[in-house]
């Protein structure tokens, strides 16, 4: 990790090409280390709001030997911020995206709420359980649901995501029919 600082006598324009220039390496190349991975966020954003506004206090350029630099695009349309911005834009849009997708999918059939004398299907292989609730009539039924009070020694216990309700309610099994 190094920290650069550039001094100088500046113009505006000068002054505005040369910290564009440099927070653009900073993006590129200010994450290649444990600590620095953490710190040139920090760096960045310090620059963005100090070294900025010392910008706007510059003169405009008069009178040089030399023409003023160019400032060339701003940072955030040069290809090192694009390459920082990218993976983060995708990560901030993906986090909504997930939370959209939950809620237009209803859970999926294994958070159906089931009560007594409901009866089911079971989709995988016991003691995995995937239920998904029939009509008692179908050949697809293959058990019956039993408040917990009432289950054998051969019946099976469901798991609390089939007995979603008021706190207290009693647990539920099942028994084949």
């Amino acid at each position: 990790m190094r920290t650069v600082t550039r001094r100088g006598v500046l113009c505006r324009t000068c002054g505005l090409a040369v910290y564009r220039q440099m927070t653009s390496d900073t993006l590129l190349t200010g994450w290649w280390g444990l600590f620095s991975f953490f710190v040139t966020p920090f760096v960045v954003l310090g620059n963005a709001f100090g070294a900025r506004a010392a910008l706007h206090r510059l003169p405009e350029p008069y009178g040089a030997v030399r023409p003023p630099l160019h400032p060339g695009r701003r940072v955030l349309r040069r290809a090192p911020a694009m390459l920082i911005l990218t993976p983060i834009a995708l990560v901030a849009l993906a986090i909504p995206t997930l939370v959209v997708v939950g809620l237009f999918s209803g859970g999926g059939e294994g958070s159906v709420a089931l009560s007594a004398g409901d009866c089911v299907r079971n989709e995988a292989d016991w003691p995995e359980q995937q239920l998904r609730k029939v009509d008692c009539g179908s050949p697809l039924a293959e058990y019956r649901v039993l408040e917990e009070a009432s289950c054998g020694p051969r019946d099976y216990l469901l798991r609390a995501e089939y007995t979603i309700g008021a706190p207290g309610r009693p647990g539920f099994c099942v028994t084949p029919l």
